[in-house]
């Protein structure tokens, strides 16, 4: 006999929890979370999870549960992960916490899973009801909050953020509980209108979030659950016929169509990508390290990347592929073990499916792995607890066989995983609040306490802030801020205590020996001093690593032109990237000219030849217009070409 809707206590309970888990990010707001939908979304799965490890403990059940192999694989993945600073150089102790502890976390859900596959037949539909409401809460308050910004969210769908804090993570974590959704349904395990309203909502938010990698996943993993034998109820049928003339309409539209065919983020994707092999070819066998690729990621190069990632205003953390991401930080050891997981849990899948092809939970499955492997090839799921937390559960769920163990050692093992998991979540959001307070402290410029709070978040736990940037070089900053404001309106930059400033800015770089900023500010404070061979040494340091950085190539021909470097200079500033802001900076007019008047007269460049004759009879202003009028044909050229 078919359940008919969830009529008992758990089921019920299950609803809400997932509802709850949902809004935790909502809640969390009111800490001042930099990112509220990653880490304390973790932190309640883990609660969650322990609770059902500890209710088990003592419920009678099997004597002994299997590790199949793909639980093998992930624990030998996520122990590869721990012992990375024995097989390579950590830059970032705190980083490498992070990452290796999220991997052993996920490996207590994995055992979750294949102990709730262990438990009665209600435990199991507690558990498809508990990804129902949690799909259900975030579907509907991304779409209600979507439709509430009306016409600007259609143009720019990034307004809508949705409760995980990006529209993706929210849309993917929904993608993900679709095809439960539509399991569920054709089980009855629900009333009907409740698993429709789920899954008309989810769709709607899929679709008009645009995000593409999940429109491609989600097309594929469709389509494979149909082929597999899903058959649409007619309601159901009406429903993705409604949904597909809702994406042609959006895909018609001028804002969409323009987004979904605009190639700039596969072009900056691929510079990631060109980056990540780098990495991998010079640390084959382990890679950078857990947590480590966001601070490699600048050495490469940030050529062709967008301002603020050239300035260091932002920067890159992750490579938008996970295969990708595990080959860098973890070599081609890691790697192996990922795919291996992958393949294995493909394996059990197409066995399942091959013993009973009328069970529609093997197609339901499939359309899961095809989606998180599409979506992984373009995104970042294994970061997201919203998203691998329940897939990893589901990969529990649907492991079978392996090698069986005792209970007691089953369920220890889980809970220290989950307790792990906790752990590191509880740090993590210790640690964001702590950055926050130091950003708050930054942007006010109030130099006391920015030095206070950033040498106070400073810990084992926290070394980097969610921009990568190393939270003692706001200590740093603080230092040049406090010297600033204590010489008054005009300071000279003179002071000895300086030191301060440049030993906190060296702390910052063994931290993140890439970091834009740090170089920017360590190679500022030398010039100030007068330390011209340092600062022209650490300007080449950045401009090695970030070419256009415009202040580091105004500045850095001013130190040329401060040791008679002038020609140097005068090409320096030809070939400067300045946006039109820079064009009237007293550094930069005064560079211009003292390297214009400066430059010998038998320089064989042809476009400062014609300054030679004009330096004689032209008074600053109109040698530095001419100048300017040069420079503008010459990109205008450059740009031609």
């Amino acid at each position: 006999m078919k359940e008919r809707g969830p009529r008992t206590a758990i089921n019920y309970l299950a609803l809400g929890l997932g509802a709850l888990v949902a809004v935790l990010p909502a809640v969390s707001l009111f800490s001042k979370l930099g990112d509220p939908g990653h880490w304390p979304v973790h932190l309640g799965f883990a609660g969650l999870g322990i609770a059902l490890l500890l209710k088990a403990w003592s419920s009678p059940s099997s004597a002994s549960y299997p590790l199949a192999w793909p639980v093998l694989l992930w624990l030998g993945l996520a122990l590869w992960a721990w012992v990375a600073p024995w097989m390579t150089d950590l830059y970032s102790m705190a980083e490498w916490k992070y990452s290796a502890g999220r991997l052993a976390g996920y490996g207590g859900f994995l055992l979750l899973g294949g102990l709730w596959a262990q438990g009665r037949s209600s435990d199991q539909s507690a558990f498809t009801t508990f990804i129902l409401g949690f799909g259900a809460m975030l579907s509907l308050h991304y779409v209600f909050t979507f439709l509430a910004q009306g016409a600007e969210a259609l143009e720019d769908p990034y307004l809508v953020p949705g409760l995980m804090g990006h529209k993706n993570f929210t849309v993917s974590a929904i993608a993900l509980t679709l095809p439960i959704v539509v399991l569920g349904r054709a089980r009855q395990q629900w009333p009907s209108w409740l698993a429709d309203a789920a899954l008309w909502l989810g769709v709607l938010a899929v679709l008009l979030a645009q995000t593409r990698s999940i429109w491609l996943g989600g097309a594929l993993a469709l389509g494979v659950g149909i082929a597999l034998g899903w058959r649409p109820a007619k309601n159901v049928r009406y429903a993705l016929l409604g949904a597909l003339a809702l994406a042609g309409l959006l895909a018609m539209s001028g804002p969409v169509q323009k987004r979904l065919m605009d190639p700039a983020n596969l072009q900056i994707r691929q510079i990631f990508w060109d980056h990540s092999f780098q990495m991998t070819d010079e640390h084959p066998l382990a890679g950078v390290g857990p947590g480590q690729w966001r601070i490699h990621f600048p050495k490469y190069g940030l050529e062709g990347m967008n301002p603020s990632v050239a300035e260091g205003v932002t920067s890159e953390v992750r490579p938008h592929n996970d295969f990708i991401w595990v080959l860098s930080e973890l070599g081609y050891v890691g790697l192996a073990l990922f795919l291996a997981f992958f393949l294995t849990v493909a394996a059990y899948a197409v066995r399942a499916y091959r013993q009973d092809k009328t069970d529609l939970a093997h197609a339901a499955w499939m359309a899961i792995l095809v989606l998180t492997v599409v979506y992984a090839l373009f995104e970042f799921p294994l970061e997201r607890a919203a998203f691998w937390v329940p897939f990893m559960g589901l990969v529990g769920w649907h492991s079978r066989g392996g090698i069986s163990i005792p209970k007691r050692i089953y369920l220890g093992i889980a809970v220290v995983l989950l307790g792990l998991s906790g752990r590191i979540s509880w740090q993590a959001i210790q640690a964001d609040k702590a950055n926050q307070i130091v950003l708050e402290q930054n942007s006010r410029k109030d130099a006391r306490g920015i030095v206070q709070s950033a040498t106070e978040a400073v810990s084992s736990w926290n070394e980097l802030d969610r921009f990568s940037n190393p939270l003692i070089y706001f200590a740093g900053m603080g230092s040049l801020f406090g010297e600033a404001q204590a010489m008054g309106p005009n300071p000279t930059f003179t002071a000895t205590n300086f030191r301060q400033a440049e030993a906190y800015f060296n702390e910052a770089l063994t931290v993140h020996p890439y970091h834009v900023v740090t170089l920017y500010q360590k190679a500022n404070l030398h010039r100030y001093r007068r330390e011209f061979a340092q600062a022209q040494s650490t300007y080449e340091q950045l401009l090695a690593i970030s070419p256009r950085h415009p202040g580091g190539q105004m500045h850095y021909a001013a130190t040329l032109n401060a040791t008679g470097q002038y020609e140097a200079a005068a090409r320096v500033l030809i070939a400067a990237f300045l946006t039109p802001e820079y064009y009237s900076n007293p550094d930069y007019q005064r560079a211009v000219v003292e390297a214009l008047r400066g430059m010998p007269p038998t320089t064989k460049h042809q476009g400062l030849q014609r300054f030679i004759s004009m330096r004689d009879t032209f008074h600053d202003p109109a040698l530095f217009d001419a100048f300017q009028a040069f420079k503008l044909e010459r990109w205008k050229q450059v740009q031609a070409d």
